[in-house]
């Protein structure tokens, strides 16, 4: 699922933005390429310095949805490629998730574990 383009596209800085549903409509947040790091291949950590209404969300049973692109990776049709991820996600405040992000990241108040279930390729 998280194939090379996508972890070559993580290499290139640029907006990775985010999608999550909640009682008051969709909430948009995002966070940068650079930030995220691929622990296996369907899952994604993230580091959340903010991100409280999307943990609320998160919570309350939303699904995530995430847009990962960047104009410097070669896409289906020429320069730039782009994927749609949809997936779960959870919030983790301990352990080695959290440790590993705290310790790239001083701000970070929890760490967002996002499993990836679906990723397409945009043209």
């Amino acid at each position: 699922m998280i194939n090379d383009k996508i972890i070559e596209i993580l290499k290139h800085e640029g907006p990775a933005s985010f999608a999550t549903n909640g009682t008051d409509g969709i909430h948009m947040a995002a966070t940068w390429n650079s930030y995220i790091e691929v622990l296996d291949n369907s899952t994604l950590l993230i580091p959340a310095g903010h991100l409280t209404k999307t943990q609320r969300n998160i919570e309350a049973g939303s699904e995530v949805q995430m847009i990962l692109a960047s104009k410097d990776v070669a896409g289906l049709q020429g320069k730039g490629a782009g994927f749609l991820l949809k997936g779960k996600a959870r919030f983790e405040d301990s352990g080695a998730n959290f440790d590993k992000m705290k310790s790239r990241f001083n701000w970070v108040r929890s760490a967002m574990v996002f499993n990836a279930k679906e990723v397409t390729e945009l043209t």
